[in-house]
């Protein structure tokens, strides 16, 4: 049966995994990429590695990867009247929070709640424009006292996740919480089954990542284990065709993934990537030649992975496809099923190719003086 994109990814979507809770996504990862993989493990941090292709020892390997966590939030402590305090856990939009409806992971399954917000009738002044910072918010999970709560199975640790179950818009678009970054994962899965039954002639490494929104670097233990040549990571960014950022930049939802040319961390450099030239040409060259749609992308603000991974061993040569998203790290993130599709495809076409069309290998420039 081929792969069903739309499927898979409301599979993905239905779970909840904030930063360090990434089992329930791992747990389908590692099942669907063991059907065709010749090892799949996990490692300490959790992150799912599925290796494919080639086994000669001399042979390009090539890490593919996407990352399984989302934004949320965790119980930080329960009032004894049973509201319940919480803390950001990577990027959720604070301005999106008061009203929001959220999922707690409690030891004895999920508990619904909702984001408190002062009654507007009671509110005064700027407290009916400004939204208040998270340390004045709650979560009210319908429970009488602290004991109720813990009863709910609810205790301080907690991980939390905003509540949104997808929905189709018009023009292949979709609207949900989490697309960062089940969108990245959907994409290794169907492109684990582009690949299935054919010959490599790379080793190729599939990685579903942990703890990217917490500290951007729970794929490193993966990086030393595979000691990958180059890799392909496969996020989200903002698309720029909203009223707010139409005069921001060029890329936008519907017209193909993104490559991204740079990004960094939004306050100073403090990591990011410039890609290399001969990487944006191999994605660019390979794209046109089987016309599929992409575009060039420059996001400060955006950092991913990729700008520690290309500082690991003697230096990694890394790549990145964006797909679009709208509304990113808010409850309701919207992108395009279209540009979904066309990342598959083109990371399909680039992994099927010979070795000697990657651009310049990190085993040539590793070569000792």
């Amino acid at each position: 049966m081929s792969f069903d994109t739309l499927s898979t990814l409301t599979q993905l979507l239905s779970l909840d995994a904030i930063p360090g809770f990434e089992g329930p996504v791992a747990d389908v990862m590692a099942s669907q990429l063991s059907q065709h993989a010749m090892a799949v493990r996990r490692d300490v941090l959790g992150n799912v590695i599925a290796r494919y292709g080639s086994q000669k020892p001399d042979a390009l390997r090539v890490m593919v990867f996407a990352h399984m966590d989302e934004v949320g939030f965790m119980v930080r402590k329960i009032e004894a009247n049973g509201f319940i305090r919480f803390e950001r856990v990577g990027g959720p939009a604070q301005i999106t929070m008061p009203g929001a409806t959220v999922n707690l992971q409690g030891s004895k399954g999920s508990i619904p709640g909702c984001i408190g917000i002062k009654s507007y009738h009671f509110s005064k002044g700027d407290e009916r424009a400004q939204s208040p910072s998270v340390d004045r918010l709650w979560i009210d999970i319908g429970a009488a006292n602290r004991q109720d709560a813990l009863d709910m199975g609810i205790q301080v640790g907690t991980p939390i996740t905003l509540n949104n179950p997808p929905r189709r818009l018009g023009n292949d678009l979709i609207c949900s919480k989490a697309l960062d970054n089940r969108l990245g994962c959907t994409a290794l899965l169907g492109l684990a089954d582009r690949i299935t039954g054919k010959e490599l002639d790379i080793a190729l490494f599939i990685v579903a990542a942990v703890q990217e929104e917490f500290n951007i670097r729970g794929i490193l233990p993966a990086i030393n284990s595979v000691r990958p040549d180059l890799t392909i990571g496969i996020d989200i960014t903002p698309s720029c065709d909203t009223p707010d950022l139409a005069d921001y930049a060029d890329l936008v939802i519907n017209q193909g993934p993104g490559i991204t040319c740079l990004n960094y961390h939004g306050r100073g450099t403090l990591a990011g990537l410039i890609t290399s030239p001969a990487v944006i040409s191999w994605l660019e060259t390979t794209a046109a030649k089987h016309q599929i749609p992409v575009q060039r992308e420059v996001a400060p603000g955006v950092i991913t992975e990729s700008g520690y991974i290309q500082l690991q061993q003697e230096g990694i040569l890394c790549a990145g496809l964006s797909i679009p998203c709208r509304y990113t790290h808010s409850p309701s993130e919207v992108a395009s099923l279209r540009d979904l599709q066309h990342c598959i495809d083109l990371l399909a076409h680039l992994v099927l190719a010979n070795a000697e069309t990657f651009p310049l290998t990190a085993k040539a420039l590793r070569s000792p003086l």
